[in-house]
């Protein structure tokens, strides 16, 4: 099967190919790029001035006019175009050279040689690198011509290199001169451009400086197994092809004397012009060494000293089990004096930076959020793992936690007591010693009240008890037990703050500008199908000198129609128990239109737990609601619901409902929530 193709370029555009009746033509078009050239073989490889010769690929399209053929930067007769092959002569001045195809201006430059018989040509260049005074070979054919008539010139250059020899028929060799630098070789033979295939880079001699650790802190010193790097220049030469064959790796011996004990092993993947990293060989013992470097290129000459120090070992460890943050003590010879070459593990979690005792000693601390049980102790120093032999585990007690008061209101923001109350820390792992336990309100001790538990402490709230954290202090649990911040209930028994946000004056809003509207509403409170001003309004105050800048949550429907069911809200929950809620500030009223509106608190989570009203009718004590107000034009100022709860309600709504249309409001200056009982 022939497929045509239908470009759109860049530059011009070819509607489509139509193919005929009967043919079998699959056409495809080409809308948005062109596809991929690839060029695969060639056949033959090799021929004379005038010869014909074909090309295989993919996607060269089948219009002539857009391919171009080049052996090296020589420009090749077209004979014919398909899309998998194309056919091209070889015209008068073309020598040797690598294949290049361009296809509608994409350009694929190969690795496949045409050989010109009967003109010079070049195959390889060997190397394609080299330092200022390497031999340069050239391999290629019909070269035996005296070097007077040869030009061969080095990037930078315009003079040619020194040849080492008069030419044979198949090679001949130049020096890289003094001055050249990286890039193409251009060469004519008695006037003749000759093609050069590869790019030569010039090399520059490496050196080095100095040996670092991996903190970048110069150190000739380190453990058997560490991570050292080694700075210097010309470490890594950016070869400019990518394909080039090396003469060799990268070496870092160390000697004692002239002989080699052993090789590093060097990082590849962080290796660069400046730095060689690599991990110091293991078997290296404690002593005094030479390091010697070597690149693919040259052994670098100058050597630098480096000390192996004597390897730490581990005699022992001041416990094998505790709590949370108990202080451990790792004790044995030759940890070295800087901290930040350790790591200490418990199983896999890192402790914070060890510090040393007066005998040199590593201490740490048992790191939070370790499971109980045992977990394997690790010591790494400069990156090297160090034996921890019969201390290698280390058991981790379960540690106490708080996790509820009982005889406390707990509300959603903030955990109220009485003073006088009794109240239970209930937790885990306290033990049953009360003698053992030190319980902290605040700055103050509280006695403890009658047995402990493992899973429950009995105190009583102080009588000036007026707010503070809740710690506990355990004997041998080397960390504080933290509880929840407790404050003392309000005598008036208002609890808005630890309920609801941004019920009361002044409201938090998205800026106060003295403006009459703050339309991107109140912080805190959800709302939908609210169509105009629904949140926050300032309106006259009261001595008429402009807005009142503390604001009342408003529901407005001015100059809409149809704003039925409105709602704005917010969640939180309640313990069970007695409360009043009050909503103050009431004001319901029109231009034009009607207005009605329910303060609602019920059960639930999301907008559609909000009952609703039916075709401007609210139904009264529908299923899930706890209490309700529900209000016209003329309603009082102020009024207020009774919530009696024989149960923790975890999951309430506390809304406005609005039925509104045309020119209306309803407005609302707080809502407040107080403990009856």
């Amino acid at each position: 099967m022939r497929k045509i193709y239908n470009y759109i370029l860049s530059a011009f555009f070819i509607s489509s190919l139509v193919a005929c009746d009967g043919q079998d033509e699959e056409i495809i078009h080409m809308q948005n790029q062109d596809p991929v050239v690839t060029v695969t073989s060639i056949s033959d490889a090799v021929g004379y001035v005038g010869n014909e010769f074909t090309i295989y690929g993919t996607n060269f399209g089948i219009v002539a006019n857009d391919v171009e053929v080049y052996v090296g930067n020589t420009k090749l007769q077209l004979i014919s175009c398909e899309d998998e092959e194309l056919t091209v002569k070889i015209p008068e001045g073309t020598t040797a050279g690598r294949i290049s195809v361009v296809v509608y201006g994409q350009r694929v430059d190969t690795q496949l040689m045409y050989d010109v018989l009967g003109v010079p040509g070049i195959r390889t260049v060997i190397p394609l690198y080299g330092f200022v005074g390497d031999e340069i070979k050239f391999n290629g054919h019909d070269l035996g011509v005296p070097s007077a008539h040869y030009k061969v010139l080095f990037s930078g250059k315009e003079e040619s290199a020194a040849f080492m020899a008069e030419p044979e028929m198949e090679s001949f060799s130049v020096k890289v001169p003094e001055g050249a630098q990286s890039g193409a070789i251009t060469l004519t033979i008695a006037d003749v451009p000759v093609n050069v295939s590869g790019q030569f880079t010039v090399l520059q001699h490496a050196t080095v400086d100095k040996v670092q650790n991996t903190a970048g802190e110069d150190s000739n010193q380190g453990l058997a197994g560490c991570i050292s790097v080694i700075t210097g220049t010309n470490l890594k030469p950016e070869l400019l092809e990518s394909d080039i064959e090396l003469p060799g790796t990268w070496k870092v011996e160390f000697l004692q004397g002239t002989e080699i004990i052993a090789t590093g092993i060097v990082d590849m993947e962080q290796l660069s012009n400046e730095k060689i990293t690599l991990k110091v060989p293991e078997m290296l013992t404690a002593g005094n060494y030479k390091i010697a470097v070597s690149t693919p290129f040259e052994e670098i000459k100058t050597r630098l000293d480096y000390t192996i120090l004597p390897k730490p070992i581990v005699t022992g460890i001041s416990k094998t089990e505790g709590y949370v943050n108990a202080e451990v003590v790792i004790s044995g010879t030759d940890f070295g004096n800087k901290a930040s070459d350790i790591e200490v593990k418990f199983g896999e979690t890192v402790c914070e930076v060890p510090t040393f005792d007066k005998d040199g000693n590593i201490v740490v601390r048992v790191p939070a959020g370790l499971q109980a049980g045992a977990n394997t102790l690790t010591l790494t120093i400069q990156g090297v793992t160090i034996s921890m032999g019969e201390y290698g585990v280390f058991e981790v007690y379960d540690t106490p936690e708080i996790t509820s008061i009982e005889g406390a209101y707990n509300f959603p923001y903030g955990i109220l007591v009485k003073a006088g109350s009794n109240i239970t820390i209930k937790g885990k792992n306290f033990g049953t010693d009360a003698n053992a336990i030190v319980v902290m309100l605040g700055e103050e001790q509280i006695d403890i009240n009658g047995n402990v538990t493992a899973d429950a402490i009995s105190i009583t709230v102080p009588n000036d008890f007026t707010s503070g954290k809740l710690l506990m202090k355990i004997q041998d649990v080397d960390v504080d037990i933290e509880g929840p911040e407790l404050v003392i209930m309000p005598e008036d028994g208002d609890i808005t703050q630890y309920v609801l946000k941004n019920s009361v004056q002044p409201f938090k809003g998205y800026g106060f500008e003295g403006k009459e509207w703050d339309r991107d509403g109140l912080h805190d409170w959800k709302k939908t199908n609210i169509k105009n001003g629904g949140g926050l309004q300032y309106p006259n105050n009261v001595t008429g000198t402009g807005r009142d800048p503390k604001g009342c949550i408003a529901l407005h429907q001015w100059g809409q129609t149809q704003n039925y069911n409105g709602k704005m809200w917010q969640e939180t929950s309640l313990p069970k128990g007695k409360y009043r809620v009050n909503l103050g500030g009431i004001s319901l009223g029109r231009d034009k239109g009607s207005v009605k509106a329910v303060f609602v608190v019920c059960r639930g989570t999301k907008v559609e737990d909000i009952q609703e009203y039916d075709n401007g009718t609210w139904r009264e004590k529908q299923k899930g609601v706890e209490g309700e107000i529900v209000m016209e034009i003329g309603h009082s100022e102020d009024d207020n619901i009774v919530l009696d709860l024989v149960e923790n309600m975890n999951d309430l709504i506390v809304s406005f409902v609005v039925w509104a249309n045309f020119t209306a409001w309803a407005s609302f200056t707080s809502v407040t929530v107080h403990l009856v009982e």
